[in-house]
């Protein structure tokens, strides 16, 4: 009985673990959004007020296009955020709508006008 509750709990366990880790697949969705109309939106609500991109930040300031420009360039800000989906840190949780918008603007080569 011993092993079977153990089996049980451990199974549950990981279940529960594997839906937390799960990403989402972000797909363009026909947005045309460019840095100024609404991708600013997302990246000032989500990565400059959690104290990680904000101005002056040794991680990067990305309270401006010209401060996420190197990521953008790189590649660094699509590896992290669409593909491994590590970022942003903490509470900050991107939906499937801001994912989708952010993969539109990069697949757009994110334009900021």
């Amino acid at each position: 009985m011993k092993k079977l509750t153990f089996f049980l709990f451990t199974a549950a366990f990981l279940l529960g673990c594997s839906k937390n880790n799960e990403k989402i697949k972000p797909s363009c969705d026909g947005s045309k959004l460019t840095y100024n109309s609404g991708i600013s939106t997302i990246i000032n609500s989500n990565c400059n007020n959690s104290g990680c991109h904000n101005s002056g930040s040794s991680n990067g300031d990305y309270t401006s296009y010209s401060g996420l420009s190197g990521v953008l360039n790189n590649g660094n800000f699509n590896s992290r955020v669409l593909n491994k989906q590590d970022m942003p840190k903490g509470s900050a949780i991107l939906s499937q709508k801001q994912l989708n918008q952010l993969k539109c603007w990069i697949n757009n080569s994110f334009p900021k006008n």
